[in-house]
């Protein structure tokens, strides 16, 4: 049985996005905040949900959300984890993004 699947895609507008780093390696780092707006159907009734997740790109990904504006349409794929060793906050890890 594989246990390893972790994909998340996930809809909404860039409200933050953070100044583009270098980790101490030279790869490029971006974090940014999306928030989304749904109704989602659950126990026969539709729901609605509001939320801003927190994310993060790297590498080429990271360079390519550096030129987004606020405010920007997008949809992620990527996986989540935790934010650090100590902080168990969840993030997004973009491994693609898209204008919508």
């Amino acid at each position: 049985m594989q246990l390893e699947c972790n994909q998340t895609i996930i809809s909404g507008k860039l409200i933050r996005l953070g100044v583009l780093r270098y980790t101490p390696a030279g790869v490029a780092v971006i974090e940014f905040t999306v928030n989304h707006v749904s109704r989602q159907r659950e126990a026969g009734a539709m729901r609605q949900i509001i939320f801003d997740i927190f994310a993060i790109a790297m590498d080429q990904l990271a360079l390519g959300v550096a030129e987004f504006q606020i405010d920007s349409m997008v949809r992620l794929t990527g996986f989540l984890n935790r934010k650090s060793h100590m902080n168990h906050q969840l993030v997004l890890h973009a491994n693609h993004i898209e204008l919508i």
